[in-house]
């Protein structure tokens, strides 16, 4: 009890400076670098014009609507509006984050739930948009409820809870398809295995898929057991895949900019964003990760080696990613990846080492719990899927497999010393980036506000 009364102190913390923050940001600019197209859109919905739809926009009109839904019965549209949908949505997405995690953990952990629910619902990049008129903050609210019925197997709220996530942003379909493809790998486990205990290994699950292989009987029943149990989740799955073969592809709107390529370092900067903002987590598992590196060091240079030529065939570098400098992605990248040849390949030990890191987090047993295999493996996927086709670098792409992991997975329990460190360390980054927004501005020859720069 002492816990939730900590938290709800917190959300109100949360809730009054998130409004302060967005009143600030509204007092310094009303047109932040894409907001121009999505304030634009979301006032002709909000106005009832939903005959008016431009053209550059390239996800499905949720957020748009939602905006109509809440702010057109009372006629406010204005920018500072607008923005306040993000800004209710980032206070539900922190009440989600505390309860998910409750429900994966249990109360016993309430002391270590609510440090981690801090770090997790000031995640800068997340938090920075919070303020923002962008679909980032509310896709994530939608996932987030999406996730937290299924866990509470109330699966049509999830299934409906996954239409709207759709509609947010085209990409969340992947977590659609994590959540079915977790919860029916699960139930095809459970009745292959009906003997154990329910904590799998991977052995486990190959000998389910040799089950089924094997036995007609079984698979045709466990098919059955998921389209009745599931069915919510596939039929999204199957809409979708019926919207992109009748649109060709996943965007809507302008896909000259947004054309899907496999991209594999996205992968390697995902393990930067990861590590960034996991410090409790990631220096709980450093003294292994150090002795599996040293131990096995033949696999750990054939690794890295292996890394090396990933970067060297397959780096992509977007042309707005060298064109705008808004993004702090164009400083990393103009100033550090591209200025010198060889400056892609000096961070390959440190994406070793954190794709090490979190083999152990998916895969090893922490504190006596086992692996979640089945939600490690699909989780691995979606996360591929979300990033790995993207041409553009932007850590927004990062959030939501960043967010799934960090509450869906067992704990390695980091001492609270580490993850009060971690909140601290959040708070830091939230503190520099808006410092930087409100007192740095220049200009660009077609816009007569000043530009700034955010993430």
């Amino acid at each position: 009890m002492q816990i939730q009364s900590g938290f709800l102190v917190f959300l109100v913390f949360y809730t009054l400076i998130t409004l302060v923050l967005l009143h600030a940001v509204y007092r310094t600019s009303q047109l932040i670098v894409d907001e121009e197209f999505h304030l634009r859109q979301g006032e002709h919905f909000c106005r009832g014009r939903f005959h008016v739809w431009d053209p550059k926009i390239t996800t499905f009109p949720g957020l748009y609507l939602i905006s109509a839904s809440l702010l057109g019965p009372f006629k406010a549209c204005s920018v500072y509006a607008l923005r306040l949908t993000s800004a209710i949505a980032s206070i539900v997405n922190a009440y989600f984050i505390f309860i998910i995690r409750r429900t994966v953990v249990g109360k016993q952990e309430d002391a270590r739930v609510l440090l981690e629910s801090i770090s997790l619902a000031i995640l800068p990049p997340l938090y920075f948009f919070s303020h923002l008129y962008y679909t980032d903050v509310l896709s994530v609210t939608m996932v987030l409820m999406m996730i937290y019925f299924s866990l509470k197997e109330k699966h049509n709220y999830g299934a409906l809870l996954a239409f709207f996530a759709i509609m947010m942003r085209q990409t969340n379909i992947v977590w659609v398809g994590y959540i079915l493809g977790w919860r029916a790998l699960d139930l095809a486990m459970k009745l292959c295995l009906p003997n154990e205990n329910h904590q799998y290994r991977l052995r486990d699950l190959l000998t389910t898929v040799q089950t089924l292989l094997g036995s007609r009987f079984m698979f045709v029943r466990v098919i059955k057991l998921i389209f009745s149990s599931y069915y919510g989740y596939i039929l999204n799955i199957l809409a979708f895949m019926a919207f992109l073969y009748w649109n060709g592809s996943i965007v809507v709107g302008d896909k000259s900019a947004h054309v899907a390529a496999i991209h594999l370092p996205q992968i390697f900067y995902f393990t930067l964003f990861f590590a960034t903002f996991s410090g409790s987590e990631l220096l709980t598992l450093l003294p292994r990760v150090l002795r599996l590196v040293r131990n096995r060091w033949y696999i750990t240079a054939f690794g890295m080696a292996l890394f090396a030529w990933i970067v060297q065939q397959n780096t992509i570098v977007h042309p707005y990613l060298l064109a705008d400098n808004r993004h702090y992605t164009f400083y990393v990248w103009n100033r550090f990846f591209g200025r010198w040849w060889f400056a892609r390949y000096l961070p390959v030990p440190i994406y070793y080492g954190i794709v090490v890191s979190l083999a152990f987090l998916l895969f090893a047993q922490h504190n006596g719990r086992p692996p979640l295999i089945v939600s490690s493996l699909v989780w691995i996927v979606a996360t591929v899927a979300s990033v790995a086709l993207q041409q553009l670098i932007e850590v927004r792409y990062f959030i939501l497999p960043f967010l799934v992991l960090r509450l869906v997975q067992p704990n390695v329990r980091p001492s609270r010393k580490l993850v009060a460190f971690e909140v601290a360390f959040n708070l830091t980054v939230n503190v520099v980036t808006f410092y930087i927004f409100f007192t740095k501005e220049f200009y660009w020859s077609d816009y007569r506000e000043p530009q700034r720069l955010i993430w």
